[in-house]
């Protein structure tokens, strides 16, 4: 589990203790692991304790650069730091562009492009909400100005002058080109000047006595400790199944490939088709095969783990966005729209490009969803609305999509029943990837009640859950505006 030892780490959703921290936004020192599903922090106060980080987290991580876990052959595109070390943040709007979390918290590049957060080579990416669209929130530790003594680490005599005695912070640097902002250089009350491990390695030679703001963060943004369940997966967080992308430039992946399987002129699928792991071997080089039915070795730092629900927002983007939206909700009335009514987005793609300028933007990922059905999740506050559509989450103007079902029962425009027919069909298309779940729903939404039937009655593992979720609806809710929509009388 040393995959997080030294991460520097502020509270999280599940958190229950009180102050122990010191308060919310305080940091911490991930000091080690005492099994998967619990971790020891030293926090900037002095406080030792254990936290969950299996199941229920207790805990953020805001910096994993101490760790000295790095993305092989990227660079930031503002600072130009190469590789970048932490977390990595890749543009969802742009090609191959890339933020350390430095930059990325300090606001560079577009406010309103979404970005994937990916916290380790080959790691699960998760689309995070644009930052213009989130919350900012202080943090807190030892940071340069704060005031410290010796911590529960200290091994170096009495540089400090003796114990309980103060020195002042001065900057934040390495304690080695491997483990980035890992120490802190301090200048103590006696004159003596040197540098102490606050992350290092998970030791904390400093205790803060008065503490300062850090740099402010997207909170919501940062991953959960714990959530990529470190130590429990193949190198670099991949096993076999996984969907896998390669998002470096050429000239990157041919020069990562060598002794890792090399490089050949075939292999250029690779750079715009997602593939599946289908092997490890016994030099964790992983092993991915395409559509095509070719196989190709890899070097597992050139591939990123693609979500299962392919551009979803991760849970801990949409609660932030949820805190936007609810200050919103006046206005969002007033523009027609309520969390939960079906929406179909404009299927002209030049208008729906034009009408995306100031309003989350146009990525070519959203393509797919042009003339799909999907369903209002949040309203932000300038109305803009986040629609769950095809299976992924993107944030609309108002103006890109017609409302066709209110969450009320009604129905909007000028939907006759045949249109509203043929809307039913687009959002449950009979096509299905084999998961039961789907197969169930898009029956139900079907009016297929033998089909139901069948699926749940399976004893071959394929069995349906009868309240699984496919696109928003369960089997019964679909089967209801299937009802609806095919009984009633359409004047």
């Amino acid at each position: 589990m040393m995959e997080g030892v030294g991460a520097r780490v502020i509270r999280g959703p599940d958190w229950k203790w009180g102050k122990q921290d010191g308060g919310d936004g305080h940091v911490g020192t991930v000091r080690n692991f005492e099994s998967p599903e619990e971790v020891v922090v030293v926090w900037d106060n002095g406080t030792a304790a254990n936290y969950r980080c299996s199941g229920a987290y207790d805990l953020r991580i805001l910096d994993s650069a101490p760790t000295g876990v790095k993305h092989e052959g990227t660079m930031c595109d503002t600072c130009r730091q190469q590789p970048i070390f932490g977390i990595r943040w890749k543009c969802a709007e742009c090609s191959n562009y890339d933020l350390c979390s430095v930059c990325y918290h300090g606001d560079k590049h577009h406010l309103r492009h979404r970005f994937y957060r990916i916290s380790a080579p080959g790691a699960q990416r998760c689309l995070v909400e644009p930052r213009r669209k989130s919350k900012k929130n202080a943090v807190r530790g030892i940071f340069p100005g704060a005031r410290v003594v010796r911590g529960v680490d200290w091994q170096w005599e009495d540089q400090d002058g003796g114990n309980g005695r103060r020195g002042k912070v001065n900057e934040i640097q390495d304690w080695s080109a491997a483990s980035p902002r890992s120490a802190a250089y301090v200048v103590w009350d006696n004159g003596a000047k040197n540098l102490y491990r606050v992350g290092f390695e998970g030791m904390a030679d400093l205790k803060v006595v008065n503490d300062v703001k850090g740099q402010n963060v997207y909170k919501e943004h940062l991953p959960l400790l714990g959530e990529l369940g470190p130590g429990r997966t193949g190198p670099h967080g991949l096993q076999v199944g996984d969907q896998v992308n390669v998002d470096l430039d050429l000239e990157i992946v041919q020069s990562l490939q060598h002794g890792h399987g090399g490089w050949t002129d075939g292999m250029f699928e690779c750079l715009s088709t997602t593939g599946t792991v289908s092997g490890i071997d016994e030099d964790h080089d992983i092993v991915v095969s395409y559509p095509s039915g070719n196989r190709w070795t890899f070097n597992p730092a050139v591939l990123t783990k693609v979500c299962s629900g392919n551009l979803s927002a991760s849970t801990s983007a949409s609660g932030a966005a949820t805190s936007a939206g609810a200050a919103g909700g006046a206005g969002a009335a007033a523009a027609g729209f309520a969390v939960g009514d079906l929406v179909e987005v404009c299927a002209d793609q030049e208008r729906v490009k034009a009408l995306q300028r100031g309003h989350g933007e146009w990525a070519e990922a959203m393509a797919p969803t042009l003339g799909k059905i999907g369903r209002v999740q949040q309203i932000y506050h300038d109305n803009d609305l986040k629609v769950e559509v095809c299976n992924t989450s993107w944030t609309y103007n108002p103006n890109a999509v017609t409302k066709v079902f209110s969450s009320d029962g009604s129905v909007h425009g000028n939907s006759s029943g045949d249109r509203l027919s043929v809307l039913l069909k687009k959002l449950f298309e009979s096509h299905v990837t084999g998961d039961a779940n789907e197969e169930l729903v898009k029956a139900a939404a079907n009016g297929d009640a033998a089909r139901c039937a069948d699926i749940l009655a399976r004893t071959d593992g394929a069995r349906a859950d009868v309240n699984g979720v496919y696109g928003g609806h369960t089997a019964l809710q679909a089967s209801r505006l299937f009802t609806f929509f095919f009984t009633k009388k359409w004047f």
